[in-house]
């Protein structure tokens, strides 16, 4: 599961919304941005997280919106980084696990 909590106006500590999505529902698009500004390999870390971010952060509020398209852009503003860190690792595992489906051939013909 990953989600996105949105904080009210003016307030750093009180919810008002929480913005969730199922990993599995990741377009191959999302991914592929995803994979552009993240490193998989230091998704453990923190520290290179908040790096990554920043590098491509030009890309991450359009990256957000794949994930939670309702999320309008002034609730993006109201996230805080730290939450922001969480998410994208959280995206991260789920990009992770798509991967390993696909390479364990576990995918199922339709």
């Amino acid at each position: 599961m990953i989600y996105l909590n949105v904080y009210k106006e003016g307030s750093k500590t009180e919810v008002e919304k929480v913005y969730t999505a199922q990993g599995y529902d990741l377009m191959l698009g999302t991914v592929e941005d995803f994979m552009n500004i993240i490193d998989l390999d230091k998704l453990n870390d923190q520290t290179e997280v908040a790096k990554m971010i920043v590098k491509g952060f030009s890309k991450i509020k359009v990256l957000l919106h794949d994930v939670f398209p309702e999320a309008t852009d002034d609730e993006l503003n109201r996230t805080r980084i730290s939450d922001l860190i969480q998410t994208i690792i959280q995206i991260g595992l789920a990009v992770g696990d798509s991967i390993k489906e696909l390479k364990s051939g576990n995918l199922k013909r339709v």
